[in-house]
C-alpha cells in the first residue's frame, strides 16, 4: 500500500546507544555541570574540563613533574630554614636601621636644643645680668673700687660724678654767702672752700 511505500522510502537517524557508564556518570549534578559549561555558546568563553592529573600550566596547582616526584624531605626542609633564617635576618637589620635612623634623629634633636640654649644663654648674657656667674650685681669692683669697662660702669661713674660736683657746689655756696673775706680774728684773708670743677659737669655728660 501506499502507507507501507512512504515507511520503505523514509529515512532513519540512528543514533549510537550510550554504554551503561556514561548513563550513570550524566546523572551526577557535577557532570551535568560542567557539560553545559563545555558546550555553551552565545559568545561565552568556553572552559576546558578540570583534569587533576594534567593540569593547565597556568593554572595554580600545576606542578613540573620533577617537582612533583621530588621526595627529598631534608632538602626540602633545609631550604624552608633557609628561606625562614633569610626572612628572620631581614627582619633584623630591617629593625636595625630604623632603630639606627631613630637614634640619629634623638641626637640631631639634642643638638639643636644645645644650641638653642647656648644661644639662648649668650642672648641673656648680653642685654641682663641673668646667666652670669660668680660676678656682683654693681658695675664696679667691691676690693678696688674702680669701674667697670662695661656700659653700666660708665653710667655708675657719671652719675657719682655728679652727686660729688653738686656736694662740691653745695659747700662752696655755704661758706661764700655765710663767710666773708677776711678772717674776723686775725684780719688776714680768709681761703674758702673751692668751687666745684666744671670736670665734673663734663664727665658726667660724657
Amino acid at each position: 500500500t501506499q502507507s507501507t511505500w512512504g515507511l520503505l522510502n523514509m529515512q532513519f537517524n540512528n543514533i549510537q546507544p550510550r554504554p551503561r557508564e556514561e548513563r550513570t556518570a550524566m546523572k551526577h549534578k557535577e557532570t551535568i555541570e560542567k557539560t553545559k559549561l563545555s558546550e555553551r555558546k552565545e559568545g561565552y568563553q568556553s572552559t576546558a574540563s578540570a583534569e587533576i592529573h594534567n593540569p593547565d600550566p597556568l593554572s595554580t596547582f600545576f606542578m613540573p613533574e620533577a617537582e612533583r616526584f621530588d621526595r627529598d624531605y631534608a632538602v626540602h626542609e633545609k631550604k624552608e630554614r633557609e628561606m625562614r633564617f633569610a626572612q628572620k635576618m631581614q627582619d633584623i637589620e630591617k629593625r636595625k636601621m630604623q632603630h639606627l635612623e631613630r637614634d640619629n634623629e634623638r641626637w640631631v634633636r639634642m643638638d639643636d636644643e644645645e644650641k638653642k640654649d647656648v644661644q639662648k644663654v649668650a642672648k641673656l648674657k648680653d642685654t641682663n645680668q641673668a646667666g652670669k656667674k660668680n660676678m656682683s650685681s654693681a658695675a664696679y669692683n667691691p676690693l678696688t673700687l674702680e669701674y667697670d669697662g662695661t656700659e653700666g660702669g660708665k653710667k655708675l661713674k657719671a652719675m657719682d660724678d655728679q652727686a660729688k660736683f653738686r656736694a662740691q657746689q653745695r659747700s662752696y655756696n655755704i661758706d661764700s654767702k655765710s663767710n666773708g673775706a677776711y678772717n674776723i680774728l686775725t684780719g688776714a684773708p680768709r681761703v674758702g672752700v673751692p668751687a666745684a670743677k666744671q670736670g665734673y659737669i663734663q664727665e658726667g655728660k660724657k
